[in-house]
């Protein structure tokens, strides 16, 4: 007996089906995980171990990418390349590693020339790397042409010590940059006005209101959606890579930081804001 071209149509169906649904089932599912608070104290690591950690935490908790590169110009911070070789040579009588701890930790004790004050210390919010992920970030750094020999002991124990539990405020982050001119920045060179509201200031609602970014967004995720709108997401009910994937790379250090530093003063209040600069 023949089969009606239905059954045949739908048994077809069904096999294509099963052929699919068996190939998609044996493909290993990766499980995700919300990030790990990393501990090396009182436990053996090995130094390629320690290393990985480090550049793990360089590139994301760390949020060192955000302005530092490695072997590449024209980054909004200091050039990485070869740094476990240059750090010796930084500041008389210290050594590498001495001179890479101190700047994570107070980066504005010394300041490579053309670069302004910008970087946060790490061991304190809203990055907050405690002492082991210290430890292994100056391992990395240690790593790019030098020679790795930082121990844990080396990393003051109290670094790093509100990091730990969660518990710790968010601390405000203070720029070295003028928010007036960061203002003239906004609705002038950098053309955010033309999409962005920011309290009296413009009206557009091609994109999300900034009245109050400082209150809602940390400090890193505004300097990092200047610098690579697309890698931070989009904010729902507004298209995707509407904002210029470029703006970043057209402001100088003195725009972008003056920039971040008038976005910081958004909390919410309706009135203009007018920040006094430096003298």
């Amino acid at each position: 007996m023949r089969l009606p071209i239905v059954v045949k149509i739908s048994v077809f169906a069904l096999a294509v089906m099963g052929v699919y649904t068996y190939y998609a089932n044996s493909i290993p599912q990766i499980q995700s995980k919300p990030p790990e608070e990393l501990s090396l104290e009182g436990g053996n690591v090995t130094q390629e171990q320690l290393i990985k950690a480090g550049e793990e935490i360089f590139k994301g908790k760390g949020t060192c990418e955000v302005c530092h590169r490695i072997g590449q110009a024209g980054a909004r911070a200091p050039d990485l390349a070869g740094m476990g070789a240059r750090a010796v040579k930084r500041k008389p009588g210290l050594s590498a590693k001495a001179y890479l701890i101190e700047s994570l930790l107070d980066p504005g004790v010394y300041l490579v020339e053309g670069y302004p004050n910008i970087m946060p210390k790490v061991d304190k919010p809203p990055i907050a790397l405690n002492r082991s992920e210290l430890w292994a970030v100056t391992a990395f750094l240690e790593s790019l042409g030098g020679t790795v020999d930082v121990a844990l002991d080396d990393i003051p124990k109290s670094a790093g010590a509100g990091a730990a539990g969660g518990g710790a405020q968010v601390a405000e982050l203070k720029l070295p940059g003028d928010p007036k001119a960061g203002q003239a920045v906004f609705t002038g060179k950098g053309a955010c006005v033309a999409c962005h509201k920011a309290g009296s200031i413009g009206a557009s609602p091609v994109g999300p209101d900034l009245s109050q970014i400082a209150r809602i967004q940390t400090p890193d995720y505004i300097m990092a959606k200047i610098l690579d709108p697309a890698a931070m997401g989009t904010v729902a009910g507004f298209p995707p890579k509407v904002m210029p994937q470029t703006i970043g790379q057209t402001l100088t250090a003195k725009e972008y930081v003056d920039l971040v530093s008038f976005l910081l003063t958004l909390k919410g209040s309706s009135a203009t804001p007018a920040p006094q600069g430096k003298k």
